[in-house]
């Protein structure tokens, strides 16, 4: 038998299961063969530490609830995860508005500068220099308020 076929039969040959010519043939590789035999005997002791605690029995009725469980449809939504979900649609909110909040202040403070660039060069021209100051004044007369209502 190769190493390979050694070390799949850990387990029946740690069981009892393995035929009795297969069995020799384990234990004939396994004392010719210096690194199989180093995993077998530590294999073997790791089995025999975990038989001396004690076995752990599950619950009256934990087989019958967890195939219950599995049976549930996969969209029953946790108590805490509607939270998060609750959370993160809050933060992508928030985002969406504070961007909205900054464009829409970027877009006026962009309108403000052209209005302020547009009289200053009407100011500059000589053309309308005389009439400058009564289109301002109907420009502010008739522009919205504070409250988005118009003036006139």
């Amino acid at each position: 038998m190769s190493c390979n076929q050694i070390r799949a039969c850990f387990d029946e040959r740690l069981d009892g299961r393995l035929a009795p010519e297969g069995q020799r043939q384990f234990d004939a590789h396994v004392a010719a063969c210096a690194d199989c035999r180093r995993e077998w005997e530590a294999y073997a002791a790791s089995w025999q530490v975990l038989a001396r605690h004690q076995a752990i029995e599950p619950s009256f009725g934990f087989v019958e609830r967890t195939l219950r469980r599995l049976e549930e449809p996969a969209s029953v939504i946790t108590p805490g995860l509607w939270r998060l979900r609750l959370l993160r649609w809050a933060m992508v909110a928030s985002v969406v508005i504070v961007a909205g909040i900054g464009g829409w202040h970027g877009w006026q403070r962009g309108q403000e500068a052209r209005r302020a660039q547009a009289y200053a060069s009407v100011h500059q021209s000589d053309v309308l220099d005389e009439d400058f100051d009564v289109i301002a004044t109907l420009d502010q007369l008739s522009g919205p308020n504070s409250h988005g209502e118009d003036k006139l």
